[in-house]
């Protein structure tokens, strides 16, 4: 099994708007496809997230006719998780209902590789953090009990990790261990997340977690200090699945949306204040 993982696009409905005033982030997502244009042999393309920024029906119209065909002339499987800026309310509405027949956007996409892409919503409406509600759970696990004969990929927007800044830990995934003890024993090979900007890896109940750097901005988690900065970068990986471990490979490039004349200013810089405030106002 060969995926494209992609994910935070943040698009906008109005084409004019700039994501920080800054970020052309049709553009950002339109560059990075084009790096990948001579990538085959994929079976899935997996955005984790944070599709939209506005949360718009046009936005999420603007997402689909950009993966789409990307999608259909890879002969790849498209899959679409909520993050917390995504309202799936309005992706339900405009492009699919969930598997469960709501607005959550919880499904199962069966690939050819007899595998299995499993999406779970974690998005709160209005917050920032994330969180599985009991019914999700109880759906995960109906689905896990039958084994998918290519194994199976779960993807989620918030990690199932612990966040490396002191802003993306007020972000983070609730309920990790709720998770880890449906997990446990499963058929799952590698969960697939966004939301942090920038990879990581680590894992739940003894299964691979991989995160991936976002597309419209790619923030730093080592050298930052106090601060929470990001960087006008754009990122993707491959993850092939086979005998072994997963093996999962990243790219990160300049972002072809970045409007700035000096590439090298960060497109955000926020001070401990700042945080403090973005964290006040998670919702958690």
């Amino acid at each position: 099994m060969r995926i494209l993982h992609l994910s935070d696009t943040h698009l906008h409905g109005d084409p004019a708007a700039r994501h920080y005033d800054r970020i052309d982030t049709t553009a950002a997502l339109r560059g990075l496809l084009d790096r990948f244009a001579a990538v085959d042999g994929l079976d899935a393309i997996v955005h984790t997230g944070d599709a939209s920024e506005d949360g718009t029906p046009e936005s999420y119209r603007l997402l689909h006719e950009i993966l789409d065909p990307f999608a259909a002339e890879k002969g790849a499987a498209l899959a679409v998780v909520m993050g917390n800026h995504d309202v799936s309310v309005a992706y339900g509405e405009t492009i699919a209902l969930g598997d469960r027949g709501t607005t959550v956007q919880d499904r199962v996409i069966p690939l050819e590789t007899r595998g299995r892409i499993v999406v779970l919503d974690s998005s709160v409406p209005g917050a920032g953090y994330g969180h599985l509600d009991p019914e999700q759970l109880t759906w995960l696990s109906g689905v896990l009990d039958e084994p998918a004969a290519g194994g199976t990929v779960l993807a989620i927007h918030h990690p199932p990790l612990v966040g490396a800044t002191t802003l993306l830990r007020a972000l983070d995934l609730d309920g990790l261990d709720e998770l880890a003890a449906v997990l446990e024993g499963s058929d799952v090979r590698i969960v697939l997340s966004g939301h942090y900007h920038h990879e990581m890896t680590g894992a739940i109940a003894g299964i691979p977690v991989h995160v991936v750097p976002g597309i419209t901005n790619v923030v730093d988690p080592v050298t930052a200090g106090e601060h929470e900065q990001s960087r006008a970068q754009s990122g993707a990986s491959l993850v092939e699945l086979g005998a072994g471990a997963p093996r999962v490979v990243t790219s990160i490039f300049p972002n072809a949306g970045d409007t700035s004349a000096d590439p090298e200013t960060p497109v955000y810089d926020f001070g401990p204040e700042q945080v403090a405030a973005i964290v006040d106002a998670a919702g958690r």
